[in-house]
């Protein structure tokens, strides 16, 4: 017991640390309207308070481990709550943010008599450029005729190739590109 009452162990902060944790979180949870990070700073001075008045130290001595105490038993109180808070939603935090940026909500706008008259004229020069599109492509189809048309009359029958014979190469791990 006197390890752990001792002000100058690592052992007490990290225990009242998770005791201001799960006290501060019962209490939050039952009055919402207490601010948790508050309540964890009282309940983490108030148990730096008890571990340094269970040791006979000078009052300067005392002062600074109580602070020191309180603030390293303030820090993993915080710590764990926040890394307890991330585990129990993994959607939360910056994945949520980064996928906010990279696919946007979309939000629907009124329609108006002004929305009508462009998603007109919208339409029209999407037709005059399908039509553009569909002229081109004719004019592709009679190039393409006329070139398969040109080449089976000059090109000659392609001589028969002959098999492939594997190389004599040792290291076969390899392939040739």
């Amino acid at each position: 017991m006197n390890d752990f009452l001792n002000p100058k162990s690592m052992m007490t902060p990290g225990m009242a640390g998770a005791l201001v944790m799960f006290l501060s979180n019962a209490v939050c949870f039952q009055f919402p309207e207490i601010a948790p990070r508050w309540m964890a700073l009282l309940l983490s001075f108030v148990l730096g308070a008890l571990v340094v008045a269970a040791v006979e130290l000078k009052p300067f001595p005392r002062v600074g481990f109580c602070l020191v105490n309180s603030l390293i038993i303030f820090a993993v109180a915080a710590g764990s709550a926040g890394f307890a808070a991330k585990a129990s939603n993994p959607g939360a935090g910056s994945t949520a943010a980064v996928l906010e940026f990279l696919v946007p909500s979309a939000y629907a706008q009124n329609a108006t008599a002004a929305s009508a008259v462009d998603h007109a004229d919208d339409m029209a020069s999407l037709k005059v450029q399908l039509a553009a599109a569909q002229a081109r492509i004719a004019q592709q189809q009679v190039q393409l005729q006329d070139l398969q048309r040109t080449s089976a009359t000059d090109a000659a029958p392609p001589a028969p190739k002959s098999p492939a014979k594997p190389k004599n190469n040792v290291n076969r791990f390899f392939k040739e590109w």
